[in-house]
Formats: structure tokens, sequence, C-alpha cells
């Protein structure tokens, strides 16, 4: 028999007494409100965002003994593959006599379901006994419960594991889980009067579970051998995820960057894996050279979306050119991130320097200036007035390297280039054996007195002189890779061509190749892959103005434009690839081209 329970409706102030009144209130118990939104609450944990979202729904203003909810909670584990153990928690206040059950259910789909509770009434020795029976939708789709509990009468700033020891690995877009929680306001058959005007609030969250998941690697097969060693990082080999297995029904991935394992739908500890290694590299250029379009673009036109892979002829024979909004060109090497300009005629790989993390197209960054504020110039570094006119005012410094006096000169190396040697030689000197040396570097200096067409005349002394760079592109608008004078191809003194006289392998971009790759003179264009929202020098001379030389540079707004040589602009180093150079990945910004060591 159910026993008397005296608890007393409350409406505003209206106190209702029906002989004697039985009925549960709570007055100011808003759960899912008051701080006890889950919305937003956040942790991290081993270097990945676990964010929770949803509320504990438990705010009905006339609760009754054995009312229930349910509430969903959306949990999101972001990172790069990392395997998390977490307890989800919930921490606050109940001063309520009467303990709460939970009940909490998982799914790895979102699930509509809803509690639906009918008051019931009953009177007994003539005393109302009033109750809910509930029922909650879809309960069987729920699965099993996989836990429950009570969270106690009279506690404050209490903190009570509702799942503890939960797994979930991490993932760049997110990985889901949904959590489904029941809660009772339990009927205990006696006197709950106590808890009328309780309260009961909280915030939902997870926290780092205390126990680690036990892991190992079992067995470690190379090519189907068995073997005591995993493979190297950037060795070409990469984990056969088919071939691969864990118990517990795990699912092994490898992580590239960390170079480790990495396990998916871990649920319990004392897992073992068989993984299985295979060669992975490859040479990427037949896939290039296989995506090529016929035909010649519109270099008039600047290029904003994904073009894809050009030819044309260089010195050596044809190349193959990415244009636009590639994004298929990403390359990892040396510890930074570069993006390919072309396959050259000769099947080294040019790359230009993207910064020392992966950007987007149409992303402003810094980073992807190897060498910030220099002045294309053999001067000091920054402006200095009291130079200005002896600095400016000479056809030489459109060199790369320049002799006074002389169209071709290779006498004193540019402030530019004396950068970029010490970058190389901080940077790259230990991955020499995978830099061609044969590849060089085009820094037309072909001279023209006529603006529209050239003449190979003027480029000395103060001579006004458009140089053929700035024909082909301000003028005529048609880019080439041809460079029609080997002192002006710049390369190492091992080369079997060019001028040799460079000490490093190293260069820049050409306003050429800016121009194949989507760039145009004086239209701006943030979204092709060059764009980088900051100044940085090319390797092609401008014009000699009569009064000041001028180099052809990279606008913030990606325009090409000609500057006087004595700015303080940006640097991005430019170098190629052996042509039997081995790769993994796809070129993807989340899986670049890897360089194999």
């Amino acid at each position: 028999m159910e026993k008397n329970k005296k608890v007393f409706i409350l409406v505003g102030e209206l106190l209702l007494v029906i002989g004697v009144s039985f009925a549960y209130f709570m007055s100011t118990t808003l759960f899912g409100g008051n701080g006890s939104d889950a919305s937003g609450q956040t942790a991290v944990i081993n270097g990945a965002t676990i964010k929770v979202e949803g509320s504990l729904a438990f705010n009905d203003l006339d609760i009754l003994p054995g009312h229930k909810t349910v509430s969903e909670l959306k949990l999101t584990a972001t990172g790069d593959n990392e395997n998390i153990i977490y307890n989800l928690i919930w921490n606050g206040s109940n001063n309520l006599n009467t303990p709460l059950n939970f009940t909490v259910y998982k799914s790895k789909e979102k699930i509509e379901t809803n509690a639906t509770c009918e008051k019931k009434t009953k009177v007994e020795n003539g005393a109302q006994i009033l109750k809910e029976d509930c029922t909650i939708s879809n309960i069987d789709s729920l699965g099993s419960i996989i836990s429950s509990g009570t969270i106690n009468e009279k506690s404050e700033n209490t903190k009570v594991i509702l799942k503890e020891n939960e797994s979930i690995t991490a993932t760049s877009t997110g990985e889901l889980v949904y959590y489904y929680i029941v809660l009772e306001y339990p009927n205990l058959e006696e006197n709950q009067n106590e808890d009328i005007g309780g309260t009961f609030n909280g915030t939902v969250t997870v926290e780092e579970s205390n126990i680690k998941a036990d892991i190992t690697i079992a067995k470690v097969y190379i090519d189907d051998v068995e073997t005591t060693e995993i493979p190297k990082k950037n060795s070409g080999y990469g984990l056969n995820t088919e071939k691969s297995t864990c118990t517990n029904n795990a699912q092994p991935t490898w992580n590239k960057e960390n170079w480790s394992l990495q396990v998916k739908n871990l649920s319990t500890s004392g897992t073992d894996c068989n993984l299985y290694f295979e060669d992975k590299s490859r040479d990427i250029k037949p896939e290039i050279i296989a995506s090529a379009k016929s035909g010649t673009p519109d270099f008039s036109a600047v290029a904003t979306t994904d073009e894809g892979v050009y030819k044309a002829q260089d010195n050596d024979d044809e190349s193959y050119y990415f244009r636009g909004a590639v994004t298929n060109n990403y390359v990892k090497f040396a510890n930074k991130w570069w993006r390919i300009i072309r396959i050259n005629g000769d099947g080294s790989i040019r790359l230009i320097y993207d910064g020392t993390s992966g950007h987007q197209n149409g992303e402003e960054t810094t980073d992807s200036i190897a060498i910030a504020s220099q002045k294309f110039s053999h001067k000091d570094a920054y402006y200095n007035t009291s130079t200005d006119n002896a600095f400016v005012k000479d056809n030489a410094y459109v060199g790369f390297k320049y002799t006074v006096g002389e169209l071709h000169g290779l006498g004193t190396k540019s402030n530019a280039l004396v950068q970029l040697e010490t970058w190389y030689q901080n940077n790259l000197s230990s991955y020499a054996s995978k830099i061609a040396t044969n590849a060089g570097f085009c820094g037309d200096r072909t001279p023209s007195t006529s603006g529209s067409s050239i003449n190979n005349t003027g480029g000395t002394g103060t001579t006004l002189t458009y140089y053929a760079g700035y024909i082909r592109l301000a003028t005529n608008k048609t880019p080439a890779l041809i460079c029609t004078n080997s002192s002006d191809l710049y390369t190492v003194n091992s080369s079997s061509k060019g001028n040799k006289s460079l000490t490093y392998p190293i260069g820049l971009i050409t306003a050429d190749e800016v121009s194949m790759a989507g760039g145009v003179f004086e239209i701006e264009n943030s979204s092709y892959y060059l764009y980088n929202g900051q100044f940085y020098w090319m390797l092609t001379p401008s014009y000699f103005s009569g009064l000041s030389a001028r180099m052809l540079v990279v606008l913030p707004t990606g325009n090409v434009l000609a500057y006087l040589i004595n700015n303080p602009l940006g640097l991005r180093p430019v170098i190629n690839l052996k042509d039997d150079t081995k790769f993994t990945g796809t070129g993807t910004l989340s899986d670049p081209y890897t360089v194999v060591d």
C-alpha cells in the first residue's frame, strides 16, 4: 500500500489544499538552465577537443513522484586521430531529500525520443495520492543501458560520474556520439513533502579518465614479412588498414604526423593489434602529367577556380604547371610546407615555400614568407635615405647578381640572394641530397627601350629600359618559360646549363610562373594558390624609369606590379626536387605529398 505523501501544490502565491493534498512541486529548479546547459562545454584531452552540446531537461513545474525526462547530449571529439579515454560527468548541487535516478544510453546516430507522463490520482484513507506514470518513446532504439545510478540527496558541489572510461577517436572532421539520459524523480511510497521548494542545478561535461587503454602491438609485418621494427617515418611505408586488425572489434589507423598507432572504436583495455605496412611511395609526375589539359589559358584573366594542370615549353622540354585555386599541389619537405609550381622540362619538380604549416587557398598568412622585410638589393637590409640615390639609379640593380655597367653581369650578389643563401644553409643543407642542382632560375634581363616590343637595346646605366618580363606580362599577357639568355639562368657550378654562378640551388619564382599560376598585372586575385596576403619579390625585372630600378612583385591583393627595389618586401624561396624523388600522400592539405627520405 502506498504511504501518505504530504506534498503541497504551490501555484504562484496560491496554496491549494483538497482535504490532505499530495503533490510535488520544485519551485526554482530548471535543470537545463541556470548553469546546467551543456552547450559549449569543452575539455581538452590528449591534445583533442571534446565538446558537449545539449542539456539535461528536468524543468517541469508540476513534478510528481515517478516523473521522468529523457535528454540528448551530443559529444564531438576533434583532433588528429587521438584516442581519448574520458568520463561523462555531472557537476552541481541537489538539496532534495530524494535522490534522482539516472540511466544512460549511447548511440552513434541521432534518435528522436521523448518522455510522456500521465498524472495519476487516487484517494486512500481520505487522503489524495498523486503520482506520475511515464513512458519513453523509441526506448528500444536507444540500445542497451551503458550505466545507471543516483544523484544523492542534500549534495552541494557534487561530481557524479554518469559514465566512466568512455573511449572515442578524435578526428579532424569531428567524431560524434550521442548520449541519451533518463532522469527520474522516484516514487518512494513515503512522505516526500520536504522536497517542496528544493533546487537541482548542474553542468554536464567530460574529464580525462585516470586509466589508459591497454593497447599492444602484437605483430608487425613489412611487405608481408614479419619483423620486430616499425618502419621509420617518411620511409615511404604506410599502414594497410584493410589487412591490419585489432581484437575487441577495434580499428587500427596510423597517425602520419606523430608516426604512432591510433585505434578507433576502442571500448576496452587489453586490445592486441597486428599491423601490416607496405611501400606506398611513388613517382607523382605521371599522375600530374596525365591530368594536364590541352590548349592555352587566357592569361589576361585571373584564375580564381581550380583550373588544374597545363603544359608549356621550357628550355629542356614540356613543363607542366598548376593554375588557379588548385588543392592538390601541397608538399611536405624538410619539415616545411611547399606548393608545386610545375614539373620542369628536365623532370625535376619546382616548389615554392608556403610556411611552417599548411594553408588553404585565399588565406592570409605571414609564415608563408620565409624572409620578411628584405630589399632586393646589394645594399643594407633596410632602406637608407643617405644611399638611396646611388642605390636605385642604375639598371644593374635589377639583377639577382649584377655588375655595374654590364647588361648580364654576375659579379655581385643582390641582398635577396645573400638572404636566401643564409636561409638555405640554416634550413635545407641537411636535405641537399633531395634537391636538384641542374635546374635553374630565370632572371630575364632582356632589354628594350620600347614598352610594347623587345628591341634588345638599353639595360645599362640610366638608360630608359623595359625588360622582357614587363613586356610579356604588362603589355602582351603572354608569359613564357624559356630563358632566352644563359647568363640570366642562375644555376650552381655543377649544372650543365645556365650561368653556373650560384653557391646553393635556391632562387625565387618568376613573374611568368606567377602569371601561369593565375596572377595578372594590376588585377587583384585572392583565390589562386600563390596568394598569401603579403608582399613578396619575384626574380623578374620590370623597368628602369631613368631615375629608379623596379622589379615585379606580388602584392597583398594577389596581383602583379612593378616596385622600387629599395622597398623592404618578403622572400619566398623556390627550390627544385630531383626527378627521382618519391612521395607518399595525395597532394591535398589534409594528405600532402610527403617526400620519402
